[in-house]
């Protein structure tokens, strides 16, 4: 396991640009490991790079995405073979303007391309150097620049007042747009749609004839949008129980001079809300998130389907909790397309401890102490291992026996690496996170982990084996 500091930041959803066009195995090193070299000032051949283990391939590219290079990486990097020859570093390029170089690489690119100041400062460092390194190579430059570089509003005049934008004279094509959206909730609120015992009816039905009649109706929803020549608009619903997901998919054709993307993304929302308006007397706690457009055709920028997601870079999810948790909620939070294995850990409340009754126990924390240290735990755990994914939600307050204290999860590509992640963070949390436990018995109350820490003073030894 890599165990040298190397920590994952929550920069970009994916270390790797899809313009690079490099798979998941890192055949080439990734501008992300090159910006990493060049800032610790080392050049690593292609032999030393595949002579890395792949798990540490990923984990210097990972480390080349942070704001800051973190020297720490320098250990990976020297054992490589052949060794990386130590050269003058090169800092990442200054982030108060672009260099007069790649502005005029831009500008005689088809079409030209502009990159003025502001843009260029609200990069990521990482995508600052990409641009850079981008700047020979025309096509590569552009495909970088459009991928990166955000798009100036065109629903906004020069003065910034807000318009509708003239399609005049645009040609008339086949328009068509797919969006999806999810709806998350319980096995058991899942179940009963399929089965079709709740209050308010056809879940399914209501919810994909919500969604067509929102397609027809954007126009009146999103003030900017343009009415269209709807064709064909069709939403579909698939139920996953064992996930607690309802997925939402519409699609919407038209013939005109603009694209349908907005109908169908709209399309994908208010089947979801109308989902979440059948379904809320089950489970007022379900959410909709995932909105989102998955291809489009026709028009000037032709055929454009969503790239495929690499691995998420934001962090791992932990979280405090006064109410009950949620063992689905844990799941969903790492289970991935690329997943092969999800491994739970769930530590309930048992009604005994040392020989001693329990009836109930109280949990106590410095929340915002507590929070970062499970953070920097997770963070650990997934730089140690990449392709791992974790989560993990703790109970504070006064829980009854039963009850669930702290959920871990863990997904990775293989059953053997979800299993030691998630054996490893439950670990690391009982020992480092600073969160204390009081049982509560017939014999009284003790903190646990304290040496005369009993309630009540009667003499006894009262020294506990867990300090969580």
């Amino acid at each position: 396991m890599v165990s040298h500091g190397i920590m994952a930041g929550a920069m970009r959803s994916s270390p790797i640009f899809v313009f690079e066009a490099i798979g998941e195995d890192l055949p080439f090193l990734p501008l992300a490991a090159r910006r990493l070299l060049d800032v610790l000032g080392r050049k690593m051949s292609l032999e030393g790079w595949l002579s890395l283990p792949l798990k540490n391939r990923r984990a210097l590219v990972v480390a080349g995405v942070e704001a800051q290079v973190n020297p720490a990486a320098l250990a990976l990097v020297e054992a490589a073979r052949p060794a990386p020859l130590p050269v003058v570093p090169v800092p990442d390029p200054d982030d108060t303007a672009p260099p007069p170089s790649l502005v005029t690489a831009l500008l005689t690119l088809t079409p030209p391309r502009t990159l003025d100041v502001a843009r260029w400062h609200a990069l990521l460092p990482l995508e600052r150097y990409a641009l850079c390194k981008s700047a020979g190579n025309p096509d590569k430059l552009a495909r970088a620049f459009d991928e990166l570089v955000p798009a100036t509003l065109t629903h906004l005049s020069p003065s910034g007042e807000a318009h509708m934008v003239s399609v005049g004279d645009k040609a008339e094509t086949s328009r068509r747009a797919v969006a999806s959206a999810c709806v998350r909730t319980t096995r058991a609120t899942v179940e009963a749609i399929a089965a079709g015992s709740l209050a308010k009816g056809d879940v399914l039905a209501v919810a994909r004839v919500a969604g067509i009649q929102a397609a027809k109706r954007t126009p009146e929803l999103v003030p900017l949008c343009h009415p269209v020549r709807t064709t064909q608009a069709a939403v579909e619903l698939e139920l996953d129980a064992a996930a607690g997901e309802v997925r939402v998919r519409a699609m919407v054709e038209a013939v005109d001079r603009t694209g349908v993307e907005m109908e169908a993304m709209v399309a994908a929302s208010v089947a979801s809300l109308t989902v979440y308006d059948m379904i809320k007397s089950a489970d007022r706690w379900a959410t909709i998130d995932g909105v989102r457009l998955e291809a489009k055709s026709g028009g000037k920028s032709g055929d454009v389907t969503r790239p495929r997601e690499g691995p998420r870079a934001a962090g791992p999810v932990v979280a405090l909790r006064t109410e009950p948790l949620s063992l689905d909620e844990a799941v969903r939070c790492v289970k991935h397309a690329g997943a092969g294995a999800v491994c739970v850990f769930v530590g309930d409340v048992r009604d005994h401890s040392d020989g001693r009754a329990v009836v109930k126990l109280e949990y106590e924390a410095y929340p915002s102490m507590a929070v970062a240290e499970m953070k920097r735990i997770a963070a650990e755990l997934e730089a140690e291992s990449p392709g791992v994914r974790l989560a993990v939600l703790h109970r504070v307050g006064t829980l009854r026996v039963g009850d669930a204290a702290v959920v871990c999860a863990a997904s990775a590509p293989h059953r053997g690496e979800a299993f030691a992640a998630c054996r490893a963070l439950i670990d690391r949390v009982k020992a480092r996170v600073p969160i204390w436990k009081r049982e509560h018995g017939p014999e009284g109350a003790y903190w646990v982990g304290w040496e005369d820490a009993r309630c009540v003073d009667d003499g006894h030894d009262h020294r506990h084996g867990d300090p969580h």
